[in-house]
């Protein structure tokens, strides 16, 4: 594995961080993007409001990711598509380094002084108060689609990311990249275990979890946001609540963008894939492959002689 340090990105180890080819699906890449060596504050464009809401999707991500290795390990050993049970083993392994870089990042957040623990909490308590493994399963579809697009969003706007920080970019990059790599496994495991049900059925399942899991993700994101703030020293008066619309809904725009992918959860027979994924994972591919080779060539040792 190599090894690379680059100014205000802090120390980045990268393993697997190549273009890959067509035939390869969901390829897990061991990358270490030294966030935690080198913590930065509002690293969006010096924007309170455009870091925060990018930093809390971290705060849901450590024991989110967890979450959905249970569900679908859970389902694995009765599968009868072994090539279903192959991709669930590298999403759990996707899953697991995601897990382990937001740590990292969290922990990186609560050295800038913030509450990461009580920003974390209500995120535990709501997924732990889950104990049926069908209901699980639901709600890991509903997020995984929430990231889906997200992740989408991200992957056909680099744009929005061209003055972070680059440790952060080339982080949100990465987990963009994957969650695309693996969004259907989720709903191809749900239909196996759904498969017993009627359409009516399966389809109002998985479209109140996901109604849940909006308004939980709604209410979470809010309480956080004021408890960056006060951390920050920012009053949350009326002017920061229509700055944070500005950001959602206008300039840039991320909840305006990702509306449309969002809602076609509720359409019957929804199917995770869509028709410019092929092309979007090759472009998330190559720009991590691009992005880490001219990373390790800027840190590379002077040539002898």
């Amino acid at each position: 594995m190599a090894t690379a340090t680059s100014g205000e990105s802090g120390s980045a180890k990268w393993d697997g961080a190549s273009p890959g080819n067509d035939d390869e699906d969901i390829i897990p890449r061991d990358i270490r993007f030294g966030i935690l060596d080198n913590p930065t504050r509002h690293w969006l464009e010096g924007d309170f409001h455009k870091t925060a809401l990018i930093d809390g999707l971290s705060i849901f991500l450590p024991e989110g990711e967890r979450y959905f290795i249970r569900s679908l390990k859970h389902y694995a050993p009765k599968l009868e598509d072994r090539q279903l049970a192959a991709e669930i083993n590298g999403y759990a392994v996707q899953e697991a380094f995601h897990t382990r870089e937001h740590v990292d990042y969290n922990r990186a957040l609560a050295k800038l002084g913030y509450d990461v623990d009580a920003m974390e909490e209500p995120v535990r308590k709501t997924l732990h108060s889950d104990k049926i493994p069908i209901f699980r399963l639901a709600v890991t579809c509903a997020i995984e689609h929430l990231t889906a697009t997200l992740s989408t969003v991200t992957l056909r706007n680099p744009q929005l990311l061209d003055n972070a920080a680059p440790a952060y970019r080339r982080l949100w990059m990465w987990h963009a990249l994957e969650e695309l790599e693996h969004k259907a496994v989720a709903l191809d495991v749900f239909a196996f275990a759904t498969r017993n049900y009627s359409s009516w059925q399966r389809y109002m399942l998985r479209t109140m979890a996901f109604n849940a899991v909006a308004i939980k993700f709604l209410m979470i994101t809010l309480r956080n946001l004021k408890l960056f703030a006060r951390v920050d020293g920012v009053r949350t008066g009326p002017k920061f609540w229509l700055r944070l619309v500005w950001v959602l809904f206008f300039s840039p725009g991320y909840w305006r963008k990702c509306g449309p992918l969002v809602l076609k959860y509720y359409m019957p027979g929804f199917s995770p894939l869509n028709k410019d994924d092929h092309d979007l994972i090759r472009k998330g591919r190559d720009w991590l492959y691009k992005e880490f080779t001219a990373l390790k060539a800027q840190t590379a040792p002077p040539q002898a002689g």
